[in-house]
């Protein structure tokens, strides 16, 4: 007697390929959702930095803003490096800090649950319109508080 139909092996190869596509499918359904959930469970096992800009304040001098004091809190559960801290509007960018070796010069390392606050002078940033400060840490968490009028 002689059977007719498609081997195991390439039964089995069918079964495997449209699990694939149907698991691809469900997969681009919920990126959106996947993506959010992971950061949060990765941040949950990777002990992130995660702070916070408490305050900004500045002194004004002429038409420019010429000193500035940023209180930074450490809210994580892991120290915190910071590499740059920038004012910045639509379309200008100002350095204020900046390091180019994290590991062993960062502008300041925040222990968890500790408050910092980075002072900074001789600045020269023209004062009339709406700032953001933005600090960066060395592990790419970034934090923005608006310095306004």
């Amino acid at each position: 007697m002689t059977s007719t139909g498609i081997s195991e092996v390439v039964g089995a190869t069918i079964l495997l390929v449209i699990a694939v596509a149907l698991s691809l499918l469900i997969f681009g359904y919920f990126y959106g959702y996947l993506e959010s959930l992971g950061y949060s469970l990765a941040n949950a096992f990777t002990r992130s930095c995660e702070f916070t800009i408490m305050n900004v304040a500045f002194n004004v001098s002429g038409s420019s803003i010429s000193s500035m004091g940023i209180a930074i809190y450490d809210y994580g559960n892991t120290q915190c490096a910071i590499s740059g801290v920038y004012v910045l509007n639509e379309s200008v960018i100002y350095q204020v800090a900046s390091t180019n070796n994290c590991i062993t010069n960062p502008i300041v390392r925040l222990n968890p649950g500790q408050v910092v606050i980075l002072n900074y002078t001789s600045l020269s940033i023209p004062y009339g319109t709406n700032y953001d400060v933005k600090v960066v840490s060395c592990d790419g968490f970034t934090v923005e508080k608006e310095l306004g009028q």
